[in-house]
């Protein structure tokens, strides 16, 4: 693009003098006054003289005073070098008169053209008498630089510029200094000097004219001049080979892994990468994975004859596209019509829409894939109009919102939006769209057997196909397929769930995945080729490695999973809501569960490997004092969720659900946490005689689906002791997972020698749901001892509000033992068992309040908020965790003081009324049941 030129309409700059007057006054001075003339003798008295100051360049007017009793008139006589047309230039008037008193002359002088000052004398005289006046004017500033506007050819040159002046001035050179250079000046004669300034100017590399600016300043005002200096485009006489030298440089092509023969002399269609025809014209540049950075010269506009354009692989910079400066998107490959494919996958460019793409009718395939272009997809549409058929590769971006209408009705919707749906969701939330995905036709050879395979055979005879992407050269990869994949698959593939696993296309590929099969044994499809029925290979999202999609019995397209997705079941703020398959693995999990479950309820699977039942793992050693033993277990777990790490994922879950929240999070170095195998027959649990069959025999037992834990008391006996047994240390308290299902209760053992088995129910999609239970129930019944706080009343039909006089008493005798000391049955602050926290400084908010213990009145609690009345809150009242700080000290056999809590003491998770879960829905009402006493 040119640079607008600056316009200027005058030839040249004066700089003016200003001419300041003052008002000549007779003189006040009362102590000399003036003495008047002697009227018998003749006199002239000039009364108010012309100024002292020469008349300004720009002319002007004064008057003389003067009185006289003579008859008088007025002469002058002009300088020699101001002689010509002397009475052009100033008038005097009246010029002569009668004798009189304040007579009053008017001098004018007419705007100084000349470059030197003028002057003139005035005599003024009577009869007798005479008075001569010197009048001046100054001379007109200048600086000229002759024409303002210069235009010049391509080539290195010398400019000559002649400048007439009278005032010192400065030259500098405003724009163009990396090609303008001035060089010593030479002066001429005095007067209006012209002075002669001469500067180097550079050739002009570019194919774009540049223009400069040189400016003349008088130093000691505003007055200048400048020149404009336009320097033609370079005609480049091959302007190819320069783009294709240009581009190089751009893509710092010292750096490339293959650079045969670039920037030499040879025929173009010898440097490596590069495709000509017969003409010599460049046809194709292939430059994919060659280790090129930097950016995308705009010269490779030059290539005009261009039909493929690949550059994938690489790590190209910078926007793709450009405004223009006049609303318009622009890129450097806007006017070259013959291109057909364009290829710059997989780099760090960014930008937006490119909407003078629509013109490039012989365009067929654009991928741009894995890269940072940031835009909706409204801009995109245009290329769709008309039913266009075209493959748009955008997925892996940064685009969002909804997809036009435009894209959704076009009669290849389902292909189109395979290659755009896939998009970063961490910025702006991906896109959207309401109509649905078929996954479009193709064969595919299986490389287990080399027999041929349809995919609409495969889906339509499955409730769900899983089609899967990895990368057999990828150990992420592997070990997803070796996971996820088998766990999911050997679960529920007898009840229609089917999986084809494609790599990547291309022979390494191809050869690792069979070499993969040679170890391993893969009850599904593993696929390197295939193609639709015009023998194409069909554009998936594919990457990043592993990732899937699913798809029904018709082929509609749901549930795409990668690295990058968003996560529903996220638990967010404490992980990313960002799914990451290797990071946080039982994250996606999780979140595969939920689906699957809601599309095949329980698994039909049965275990068959019962080896790791009762083998054991320690998760965490205590780092101070004795070291308090905690053990895990999982109830409904199957032989492959134990193989594939499943089971050990729920079982750390478990644990940092223990200690997620205070005072259990900063008292973590205390604990040992083991966790012990438990292999179920079944992967879930259900009612008498019509649940599965598991290693603990829980199962539900009324309508509210509690459960039912008398089998598992006896049976957790030859499990729970297993990690210690070396040891002959004792087991404080057992947190038992059951997968699937929701819900929570503790058996609680009298007496206190423990331990308390604490039942929790891992719901598939309520991960943060299954933490609060898990919390309330194992750091909150088996291991704090402590009581609900929550009330039914209004939710169990028939309890009361009032609590009744034998509860009361069962409540006074389980206090009697040390638990549930967070309630009281007085509301008296003094009596209370947290009387010392209220009114404390650092616990504003502790109090008594009514409620708790399952009634609405005649029981009292500390605060508004705890997770023992609402697990959603994650956050133990004071009480409950002085209460829990204590037996912690208790069982380390360090002394507990008030002080020593204090100093570790922390309420950050204590909610309010803005983030308080504590809103009760029928849905909660009862994933908690009362704790089991037993003996």
């Amino acid at each position: 693009m040119t640079r607008p030129f600056p316009c200027f309409t005058h030839p040249f700059l004066w700089i003016s003098a200003v001419l300041f007057f003052s008002q000549c006054s007779r003189s006040d001075n009362v102590d000399n006054p003036p003495v008047p003339p002697d009227p018998d003798k003749p006199f002239l008295t000039i009364t108010q003289a012309l100024p002292a100051a020469p008349f300004g360049a720009q002319g002007g007017s004064a008057v003389l005073i003067f009185s006289t009793n003579e008859p008088w008139r007025i002469t002058s006589e002009t300088a020699p070098e101001s002689a010509v047309d002397a009475a052009a230039w100033y008038d005097i008037a009246p010029p002569s008169g009668d004798a009189g008193g304040e007579i009053n002359v008017t001098v004018t002088v007419d705007p100084n053209e000349e470059y030197a000052g003028r002057g003139f004398t005035l005599i003024l005289r009577g009869e007798t008498l005479e008075e001569r006046i010197e009048v001046t004017q100054a001379k007109k500033n200048a600086i000229i630089a002759g024409d303002n506007r210069l235009e010049i050819g391509s080539e290195e040159r010398t400019l000559t510029v002649e400048v007439q002046s009278n005032v010192d001035y400065t030259v500098s050179v405003k724009e163009g200094g990396e090609w303008i250079e001035e060089l010593p000046e030479s002066r001429a004669a005095p007067g209006l000097e012209e002075r002669t300034h001469r500067f180097t100017i550079s050739a002009n590399p570019d194919a774009q004219e540049r223009t400069g600016l040189i400016v003349f300043k008088d130093k000691a005002s505003t007055l200048f001049d400048e020149l404009t200096v336009v320097q033609a485009a370079w005609d480049d006489p091959d302007p190819e080979r320069s783009a294709l030298r240009a581009f190089y440089d751009a893509a710092e092509g010292g750096g490339w892994t293959h650079r045969e023969n670039w920037c030499s002399d040879k025929p173009l269609g010898e440097w490596y990468g590069v495709e000509t025809d017969a003409e010599g014209h460049v046809t194709a540049l292939r430059l994919a994975k060659n280790n090129l950075a930097g950016t995308v010269s705009w010269e490779i506009a030059k290539l005009t004859k261009l039909r493929h354009l690949d550059l994938s692989w690489n790590a190209l910079e910078g926007p793709i596209s450009v405004n223009d400066g006049k609303g318009h998107m622009i890129t450097g490959l806007d006017d070259l019509i013959e291109l057909e494919t364009i290829d710059l996958s997989y780099n760090r460019i960014e930008g937006g829409y490119l909407p003078d793409w629509a013109k490039l009718n012989r365009l067929q395939y654009i991928n741009l894939s894995f890269n940072k272009i940031t835009s909706g997809l409204q801009p995109w549409a245009h290329l769709f109009q008309s039913g266009r058929p075209i493959d748009l590769i955008l997925n892996n971006n940064y685009l969002y919102g909804k997809i036009p209408d435009v894209i959704q009705n076009h009669p290849q919707w389902s292909r189109i939006a395979l290659q755009c749906i896939r998009q970063d969701y961490g910025k702006f939330g991906g896109v959207s769209y309401s109509k649905d995905i078929h996954l479009p036709d193709f064969t595919f050879t299986d490389l287990r057997d080399g027999s041929q395979g349809s995919i609409r055979e495969v889906y339509s005879g499955n409730i769900r196909t899983m089609i899967l992407h990895w990368n057999p050269l990828q150990e992420d990869s592997k070990t997803f397929l070796e996971t996820t994949v088998r766990r999911v698959h050997t679960l529920f593939g007898g009840q229609g769930f089917a999986v084809v696993a494609i790599t990547p296309e291309g022979e390494e590929y191809k050869q690792a995945a069979e070499q993969y099969l040679r170890t391993y044994d893969v009850p599904y499809p593993v696929v390197t080729d295939y193609a639709d029925a015009e023998g194409h290979r069909v554009i998936l999202p594919a990457e990043p490695y592993p990732s899937y999609f699913l798809v029904d019995q018709y082929g509609t397209f749901s549930n795409d999973m990668f690295t990058g997705q968003y996560c529903s079941t996220s638990l967010y703020p404490e992980e990313p809501f960002l799914i990451d398959f290797m990071a946080r693995p039982f994250q996606h999990t999780d979140d595969l569960n939920t689906q699957l479950k809601k599309v095949f309820g329980n698994s039909s699977y049965q275990s068959t490997d019962f080896s790791m039942d009762k083998q054991f793992e320690t998760l965490q050693r205590a780092t101070k004092g004795k070291g308090i033993d905690i053990v895990l277990i999982g109830e409904a777990f199957t032989d492959v969720d134990i193989a594939t790490g499943y089971y050990k994922q729920v079982m750390e879950f478990a644990m940092e659900s223990f200690f997620a929240i205070e005072p259990t999070k900063s008292y973590r170095e205390y604990f040992n946490v083991h966790m012990v195998y438990a292999v179920s027959r079944d992967a879930y649990i259900g009612a008498f005689d019509s649940g599965g069959q598991t290693a603990l025999g829980v199962q539900t037992e009324n309508s509210r689906q509690w459960f039912y834990i008398y089998t598992a008391q006896q049976r957790l006996e030859s499990y729970y002791r297993l990690p210690v047994l070396a040891y002959e240390r004792p087991v404080h308290s057992v947190g038992i997972v059951i997968n699937g299902v929701k819900g929570g209760v503790t058996y609680m053992r009298e007496p206190i020698s423990g331990p308390n088995f604490a039942f929790t129910g891992y719901v598939y999609g309520g991960r943060k749901m299954s933490m609060g239970t898990f919390i309330h129930e194992t750091a909150g019944h088996a291991f704090g001892l402590l009581g609900d706080e929550y009330s039914t009343s209004g939710f169990d039909p028939g309890q009361p509000f009032e609590i009744p006089d034998y509860e009361a008493t069962r409540l006074r005798n389980e206090q009697k033992k040390g638990w549930y000391l967070n309630l009281s049955l007085t509301s008296d602050p003094k009596s209370v068992y947290w009387a010392h926290l209220i009114g404390h400084p650092r616990y504003p908010y502790v109090g008594v309040l009514q409620g708790g213990y399952y009634y609405a009145f005649g029981v009292w609690r500390s605060e508004s908020y705890s997770l023992m009345d609402e697990s959603a809150d994650f956050y133990f009242n004071t009480i409950c965790r002085e209460l829990i700080v204590k037996r912690i000290m208790a069982l380390t056999g360090e002394e507990y003081t008030f002080d020593k809590f204090l100093a570790k003491d922390s309420d950050k998770d204590r909610p309010n009324l803005s983030n308080s879960q504590s809103q009760r829905t029928k849905d909660q009402e009862r994933r908690h049941q009362p704790p089991i006493i037993g003996e």
